[in-house]
Order: structure tokens, then sequence, then C-alpha cells
């Protein structure tokens, strides 16, 4: 039997065209910070479920926009070029997750939590605003774009999870969350450098172009799961931070940024994706 290894790749990839890579992963994080903190995941499914659609629709809304401003751009992505041609559809996708999104904001019926949202929503879009509407000329040397991502990731997986009390195993949890997911921000941008030079010089390596590949961040999110693997109880974090930060090391070492690869932000995000679900499947088994 042959192998179409172009269907291959494109069924690797669709999750990324339609924007779900990331809901997929903010979702399996959020999970494992629920049960690593034994709450309770039925009664927090409306919740989780809030969160895996807001972030789908977030992310349809910046795929929207990117396909306007980039519609007569020559170099681009391949999910770019998805969102310009087929931007209706991105549209419906955005329609059904603002409705579903705003379906489990009613089912939450917490008002504590609807607040932290709100505010969570207003830093999001500030986000959107000062990176979106600030001149490209920056040559600061903070990754400001990734880590608001990185925040915005841990403070919802965090708040949805319900684990919000200041301690040390919050903490660390916080810390770990936001470390892996500005190491996967800077990866992408790493690989996508000489995309980024022509249309977001807000990204980190666009405006870093000798800049070595990331680590530090890699190095504190694995730091931050063997410190949860030596807490009982925190396994699905620990070996989920351990896992991920090895590999998004070796991948981002693994990068040619001279033949720039249009899977770069599809594998990242699958590294982030993979490991809980393995883990959960493993435990199920054994």
């Amino acid at each position: 039997m042959v192998v179409n290894l172009r269907w291959i790749q494109i069924a690797f990839f669709f999750p990324s065209l339609l924007c779900l890579d990331v809901p997929f992963v903010t979702l399996s994080w959020a999970l494992a910070v629920a049960l690593d903190s034994r709450s309770d995941v039925e009664t927090a499914l409306p919740k989780l479920l809030l969160l895996f659609f807001g972030v789908w629709a977030v992310y349809l809304i910046d795929r929207i926009l990117d396909s306007y401003r980039l519609r007569k751009a020559t170099v681009i992505t391949d999910r770019h070029r998805f969102a310009i041609r087929f931007r209706w559809l991105l549209w419906t996708l955005l329609a059904f997750s603002a409705a579903l999104a705003l379906l489990q904001l009613y089912l939450v019926r917490d008002a504590l939590y609807v607040l932290s949202g709100v505010l969570l929503a207003i830093v999001t879009t500030t986000y959107f605003l000062a990176f979106r509407v600030r001149s490209n000329t920056s040559t600061r040397k903070l990754p400001s774009k990734e880590l608001t991502v990185a925040i915005c990731f841990a403070a919802g997986v965090m708040l949805t999870s319900g684990t919000l009390s200041l301690s040390w195993l919050n903490s660390v949890i916080a810390l770990g969350l936001a470390s892996i997911a500005l190491f996967n921000c800077l990866v992408i941008s790493y690989g996508e450098a000489d995309f980024d030079r022509r249309h977001d010089m807000k990204a980190y390596y666009a405006r870093q172009p000798q800049a070595r590949p990331p680590t530090t961040s890699g190095w504190i999110g694995g730091i931050c799961g063997c410190a949860l693997l030596l807490k009982d109880g925190t396994y699905i974090l620990g070996s989920s931070m351990i896992i991920a930060s090895m590999a998004l090391f070796c991948f981002s070492r693994s990068i040619d940024r001279d033949k720039p690869s249009q899977v770069t932000q599809a594998v990242a995000d699958s590294i982030l994706l993979i490991p809980i679900p393995l883990i959960l499947m493993m435990e199920y088994l054994f």
C-alpha cells in the first residue's frame, strides 16, 4: 500500500489551519492541573469548555485579522494562505465558538470566575491592541509579545482549574505553565523568523536575528516539572512539563533557519499537547 505523505502532512497540520491546536493545548493543561489538584472535573466541565471555546474564538479572530492584513503578501505561511482562501469558514467557526462560549458562560454560574474571566479578557484585548496598533520598529530585547501570551495562558489554566490560592505548589505550577508556554512561543518565533521579519516585527526573533535558540524558559519549565514530581500527587503536570521542555529543546535545535518549515507551529504545539494524553493513557493501561 502506497502512503501519500502529503495527506499525512495535511491531516497533521489541519488543527492548526482551523486554529484548534492552541485550544486543545490549553484544555489539556487545564485538565491536568484539575486532576493533579484533585478538583471535581465533572463539576468544572462548563469552565473547561468555556476556556476551550473562548481560546478558540480568540485565535480565530487573530487569524481572521491576519488574513486581511496579509491578503496581498507574497511570502506567507500555509496557515495564513488557508485563512485568506477560506476566510468564510473561519468566520463560521468564530460564530460557532462564540455561541458555545456564551452558552458555557451561562452554565458556569460562578460570579467570581466570570469576573476573573472578564479581567483576563480585558488583558487579552489589551494585548491585541498593544501588539497590533503600535509601531513595528521596536528593538527591545524582552520577548514582550511571547511573554504576554505565556502569562495569559498560565492565568487561564489556573483560573479554570480553580487553583488560585497563594501556595508554594500553585506558584510552581503557574511558573511552570508560563515557562513552557513562553518556550513554545519562542521556538515558533525562532523557526518562523524569516516570515516574521516581513510581516510581524513584534515577534522576538524577527527583531533579534542573531539571537541563539531559546533555552532559559525551557530549563525553568523542566525544573518546575522536577519540583512537582517531588510533590506527591502532581506527577501528571511534572512529567508533562519535563517531557515538553526536553522535546521543545530538541526540536529547536533541529530547526534550520535557512530553510524555514511550514509546520513549525504545528509541531511545537503538538509537543505541548501530546504528553498529557499519553501519560493519562499509560495510567489507564498500567
